[in-house]
């Protein structure tokens, strides 16, 4: 995907908060035989596409890698309590590709700094806050800055070992635009939201899940190549199939560490995320329908 070619600005976006704290879920086993107040989870995960949450199909050649740091306190906690616990997020995620791409072209395509609230009620409903932005480091587009609001139901306690966890999600973005923008002029800071469900369900030692979930955007999130909004509605059809698997034959003193793989599938349904596409594929093409497979190792200490 070559972006040079195009005035880029504000054309990529970033593996949102929302989907680094559903990989917390990851380390949750870990984390009930850790005492400590601070947690550390590192994910090294490689891809053979670049995919935004939002339907961007930012880099389809070569190998993707895509790291991801966070630091987790628990700040406060009251099992006996309607709150029963408030964390702190920090951490940062990058997206490094094997084939350069960008105004100024590159490896490290993108940045993105994390941070985060998380509000726990009786351990089964959580209110997550969550700030994110989108940093080129190709030159790309200038720096977007966004805030999530999310509210999740931990269902496994009624589900057992067979759990939905729907939850809901409004993302908004707070300065500068987050996908591809044709006419500067007319384009404004705008919103979508997200309801979605991660069923997640164990066979013996293996972790399955299966995250779905659509994206319902507002007129002007996206842009066509006109100028005007892409239209209202739901945006992003997106599911995965992924296996997590832990490698206990690691020592404990090492971390927790596991391995998982996965496959995803996009439905995009807007004219605006279309164009967008068009511009940032290396092959031009108009595509409805992508698929994305991944794999990676996570550590959580």
């Amino acid at each position: 995907m070559k972006l040079s070619s195009f005035d880029p600005r504000r054309c990529a976006g970033s593996f949102l908060a929302a989907a680094v704290f559903a990989t917390v879920l990851l380390g949750s086993d870990a984390k009930a035989q850790n005492n400590s107040p601070v947690h550390i989870l590192f994910q090294s995960d490689f891809s053979d596409h670049y995919i935004t949450p939002r339907g961007l199909d930012v880099e389809n050649q070569g190998l993707v890698y895509q790291p991801l740091l966070l630091a987790l306190w628990d700040i406060y906690t009251d099992k006996d309590a309607l709150l029963s616990g408030v964390s702190l997020t920090a951490g940062m995620w990058s997206s490094i590709h094997e084939n350069e791409s960008g105004k100024d072209p590159g490896h490290w395509n993108e940045w993105d700094p994390i941070l985060g609230l998380t509000f726990s009620f009786e351990d089964y409903l959580k209110f997550e806050t969550n700030y994110t932005a989108f940093e080129s480091k190709v030159g790309s587009y200038d720096t977007s800055h966004h805030l999530e609001l999310k509210l999740k139901l931990d269902d496994s306690k009624w589900l057992k070992e067979f759990a939905l966890n729907p939850y809901i999600a409004f993302w908004k973005e707070l300065d500068n635009k987050s996908t591809v923008v044709f006419d500067f002029d007319s384009s404004r800071e705008s919103y979508y939201f997200t309801v979605g469900v991660n069923p997640t369900a164990k066979l013996g030692p293996v972790k399955v899940e299966l995250p779905t979930s659509i994206n319902i955007v507002d007129n002007q999130f996206y842009q066509t190549f006109e100028g005007e909004g892409g239209g209202s509605g739901i945006a992003v059809f997106a599911t995965e199939l992924k296996g997590t698997v832990p490698l206990s034959f690691i020592p404990a003193s090492w971390g927790f560490w596991s391995a998982y793989a996965g496959v995803k599938y996009y439905h995009l349904s807007n004219e605006g995320l279309l164009d967008g596409n068009e511009v940032l594929g290396a092959t031009g093409e108009r595509k409805k329908d992508l698929v994305q497979f991944h794999t990676g190792l996570t550590i959580f200490f």
